[in-house]
C-alpha cells in the first residue's frame, strides 16, 4: 500500500474500522450510504483522541452479534493443511505485531495491532485501518444475511501485473519487497494475491454499504482491478485512462490510480472473473450499476441524469472463488483461490 506499503494483506483478526487522518476525512462517500460529520466516524481507540493510537482485535461476542464466528476463524487457520502461499489465514496473540493492552470498550480483546495501514473510501478520501485481518472462508459465517451483506462490500486492490521496479518501497513490517535484479528474484503474476508487495497502488474501500453501521465488523469481499478489460485500446478507455492519469496521478506501474468506487464502476462490466487460470468462471451482475464508460450515472444516484448501459469496459475485475466449477466450496482444505473474505 503506497505509500508505505504495510501489510495491508496480512493476516491478522483486527478491528477495521477506519481510522480518519487527524480527524478530518469523513467515514463516508459522496455516491451512497451513510454520512457523518468530521471525526464522527473516526474510531477513538486507545485515549481521548480521535482517529490516534493503536487497534485492537474484535472480541468473539462482538464477532457473533454480528454474524461471524471468531473461533471458526482461528479453526481456519489451525485446520489449514501444509505450506500455502496465502499463509495463515488468522493473525493471532504472539507475532510482531500485537501486543497487550487495555482495550476500549467490549467489542474488543486487549491484543493490540501495532501497525496501521493507508486506503482511500469510496469517494476518494484517505483512511487509516488498524493492520488487518482475517481473511476466511464461508464456513467463517454464522448466517446468510452477514454472507450477503459481505458479498455485496467490496474493497478493491490492484495487483502487479509487471516485475516490481527500484526503487524499493516498505512491505510488510520486517523488510522492503523484492525488486527485478535482487539475487534470486523471480516474478510471479498472482492477480488474486492481495500482499502487500503485489500491490501497484492503496487499495479502495465501498465504504457506501452501510459503513460502520450495517457493517460495523468491516466485512469485505476481496476484489482484484487490472487495466486489461476487453475495450481497454479503444478511444473512450484511452481517454478515461488520460483523464484519470492527470486527475489522479500514476501508480508504481505508470498506468492511471483509480481513487474512488465510482472511477471503478465507469471503467468496468457488472460480471466479475472468479478464480484465474483454467477453471477460472464468469460470474454475471456482481457489480450492480457499473456498465462501463460512457455510463454517466453507474449507479442512478445522480438527480436528472439516467444511466446508459452498455459502453466501453476498460478494467478487468477479479474475485477468489466461492465455489468451483465442480461445485466445491471453497476451504481450508480445498483453498482453490484462497479465502474470498476478509473481515
Amino acid at each position: 500500500m503506497t505509500p508505505c506499503l504495510s501489510r495491508a494483506g496480512s493476516l491478522a483478526a483486527a478491528a477495521s474500522l477506519v481510522v480518519a487522518l487527524g480527524g478530518e476525512a469523513y467515514g463516508q462517500n459522496t455516491i451512497g450510504g451513510d454520512t457523518f460529520a468530521p471525526g464522527q466516524a473516526d474510531f477513538v481507540q486507545h485515549g481521548s483522541q480521535v482517529g490516534r493510537g493503536p487497534g485492537f482485535q474484535f472480541a468473539d461476542p462482538f464477532y457473533a452479534a454480528n454474524g461471524i464466528s471468531g473461533p471458526d476463524l482461528r479453526n481456519q487457520a489451525a485446520g489449514a493443511p501444509g505450506p500455502t502461499r496465502f499463509g495463515a489465514f488468522y493473525r493471532g496473540p504472539g507475532t510482531v505485531f500485537t501486543a497487550q493492552d487495555v482495550a476500549p470498550d467490549a467489542r474488543f480483546t486487549n491484543t493490540r495491532i501495532t501497525l496501521h495501514n493507508m486506503g482511500t473510501n469510496a469517494a476518494g478520501e484517505m483512511l487509516f485501518y488498524p493492520d488487518p485481518l482475517a481473511f476466511f472462508f464461508e464456513s467463517g459465517f454464522l448466517d446468510q444475511p452477514t454472507k450477503d451483506l459481505t458479498n455485496r462490500s467490496f474493497v478493491f486492490l490492484f495487483p502487479r501485473t509487471v516485475p516490481p521496479q527500484p526503487p524499493r518501497v516498505f512491505g510488510d513490517g520486517t523488510g522492503s519487497c523484492p525488486v527485478q535484479g535482487d539475487p534470486g528474484f523471480v516474478f510471479h503474476q498472482d492477480f488474486l494475491d492481495p500482499a502487500p508487495c503485489n500491490r501497484r497502488q492503496d487499495n479502495i474501500f465501498d465504504t457506501g454499504n452501510g459503513y460502520l453501521t450495517r457493517n460495523p465488523l468491516q466485512l469485505w469481499r476481496m476484489m482484484f482491478v487490472t487495466w486489461d478489460g476487453p475495450d481497454v485500446g479503444t478511444p473512450q478507455c484511452q481517454a478515461k485512462m488520460a483523464e484519470l492519469a492527470v486527475h489522479n496521478g500514476t501508480d508504481r506501474e505508470g498506468t492511471p490510480r483509480i481513487t474512488r468506487v465510482r472511477e471503478v464502476l465507469d471503467l468496468s462490466g457488472p460480471d466479475v472473473i472468479a478464480g484465474q487460470g483454467a477453471d477460472q468462471v464468469v460470474v454475471p451482475n456482481v457489480i450492480p450499476g457499473a456498465h462501463g464508460l460512457p455510463n454517466p450515472d453507474p449507479r442512478n444516484d445522480i438527480p436528472g441524469v439516467e444511466p446508459a448501459p452498455g459502453g466501453q469496459v476498460c478494467i478487468t475485475v477479479r474475485t477468489r472463488r466461492q465455489v468451483d466449477s465442480a461445485g466445491n466450496v471453497a476451504s481450508p482444505q480445498n483453498r482453490m483461490d484462497g479465502p474470498p473474505f476478509v473481515v
